[in-house]
């Protein structure tokens, strides 16, 4: 008589009891992946979200627009997502303070403005002003630029009674009034 077993009468355990030790680990891990997934995937849009608004748009066309920055910067002219951006409204109001790299095949910059809307008027700018790279402001809403005023100056100078004559030098004191 043959005494050798042909298969083992004992129950064969289940697929989690087999294979939970490679599952548990694999199943958190994906957990994690699809929630910074899912985090990055909704400051993406909120961000891109942000650059979309009409304030933004309305910036950038004055902006790409100006000869100014079209010379400094050239065409085409690409903005990029903001880097400090408020867009508030609030009873029919809409105000707006952002800043919005720009990029063209010349240069960088970076564009800022503040501005209001009310209701379903166009933007109006307080500020428009490109920063370029190397230090220069555009300012898109004056026409010319900011000239320095001329300063009057004395006929003569404030430190003395006379112009002393070429080679001759100044008294230190002289023109003063008090006495000591």
């Amino acid at each position: 008589m043959d005494t050798t077993r042909e298969g083992s009468m004992a129950p064969r355990p289940g697929w989690w009891s087999r294979h939970w030790r490679w599952v548990l680990p694999l199943g958190c891990l994906g957990l994690l992946a699809s929630c910074v997934g899912l985090g990055v995937l909704a400051t993406y849009l909120g961000f891109s979200s942000l650059g979309q608004s009409d304030a933004h748009r309305e910036a950038v066309a004055i902006a790409s627009g100006d000869a100014k920055v079209q010379r400094a910067l050239g065409t085409p002219i690409e903005s990029g997502l903001p880097r400090r951006s408020s867009v508030q409204s609030r009873n029919g109001v809409s105000r707006a303070q952002f800043s919005l790299p720009l990029e063209g095949p010349d240069g960088k910059g970076t564009l800022h403005a503040q501005g209001e809307k009310r209701g379903d008027g166009p933007w109006q700018f307080n500020n428009l002003i490109v920063a370029l790279s190397d230090g220069t402001l555009i300012d898109l809403l004056r026409a010319e630029p900011l000239k320095r005023p001329e300063l009057p100056l004395p006929a003569e100078p404030p430190y003395a009674d006379q112009v002393p004559e070429p080679g001759e030098v100044a008294p230190r004191d002289a023109g003063r009034d008090i006495e000591l």
